[in-house]
């Protein structure tokens, strides 16, 4: 029997895995949620196809489903062992629901293949939002990268690649060495304030409250913040409002800018995934 693969609908890139996984001679069930107002329907319907289904694929991250606690309630109690779950940072009630279980699952986002192709198209995006957001060039402007991760890494490259005098922003030491030998300034956070004067843009990739009022306060108000962190970001965004300064959260940039590219990605994730479950199961 071909059981199904239930892949929820958020964004671009689970339309084109729809695409890629069919071609692939998989049995695929869309159900889609990007309409809040018709997404408590495709929850019920998720109920009943989840019988039948062999991979349950979530959106990147879990909570772009509308109604989490309904989500919850069918992981609980509406999924079928031996049923794969995959999806993009679940939350830890969600994490707990499934261990509990004892149902396998993948978070895309802690895969480090991922995480290392997903970085190439948020750094592509995270330059297009700079370009369109920003009153001035990349070339020779000053910009702060906070976080040398992945995100971190592969955007303050590509803007020293565009001609962008980069400083990076990290907490801990040895990430600041990695960052200068790399051949960027790196600094401690504790001299964000000092490294904010002059800078014509700053983008966050910490999901923490490092850009605080103390950097903020710096900045030019003409300058432009980009947050790339996951919710709630890193910026205080209330503050940057009160001195006139532009500051964005912008989630899912895979998702916005390189669709079909990220839904490679994620079809490559899945058939590891499958394939590491299968080898365990042999």
């Amino acid at each position: 029997m071909n059981r199904q693969t239930i892949l929820l609908i958020s964004d671009m890139r689970q339309v084109y895995l729809a695409e890629i996984l069919t071609k692939k001679g998989r049995n695929v069930r869309c159900l889609d949620i990007r309409n809040s107002g018709t997404a408590s329907e495709q929850l019920e319907k998720l109920k009943g196809f989840l019988a039948e289904a062999d991979m349950l694929i979530l959106p990147i991250p879990v909570s772009k489903v509308p109604e989490q606690k309904t989500l919850n309630d069918i992981l609980n109690k509406n999924l079928i062992n031996g049923t794969l779950v995959l999806g993009g940072c679940f939350s830890g009630e969600q994490v707990k629901i499934l261990k509990r279980r004892d149902i396998h699952f993948l978070d895309f986002m802690e895969d480090a293949v991922v995480t290392e192709e997903n970085a190439v198209a948020t750094a592509e995006g995270a330059i297009a939002e700079l370009v369109n957001n920003s009153p001035y060039n990349i070339d020779e402007a000053k910009i702060i990268v906070t976080g040398y991760g992945c995100c971190g890494r592969a955007i303050a490259a590509r803007l020293r690649a565009l001609g962008a005098r980069v400083t990076v922003l990290a907490r801990r030491r040895e990430v600041r060495r990695e960052a200068k030998k790399d051949g960027f300034y790196a600094a401690d956070f504790a001299f964000g304030p000092e490294e904010a004067m002059g800078a014509a843009m700053l983008v966050n990739t910490v999901p923490a409250p490092v850009v605080t009022r103390t950097m903020i306060r710096e900045l030019p108000r003409d300058a432009y913040i980009l947050d790339i962190a996951s919710k709630p970001g890193g910026c205080d965004f209330a503050c940057a409002k009160e001195y006139g300064i532009r500051a964005d959260l912008v989630l899912g940039i895979p998702g916005k800018y390189a669709p079909k590219e990220s839904a490679y990605i994620l079809d490559r994730a899945i058939e590891r995934f499958a394939l590491r479950e299968k080898e365990g199961n042999a």
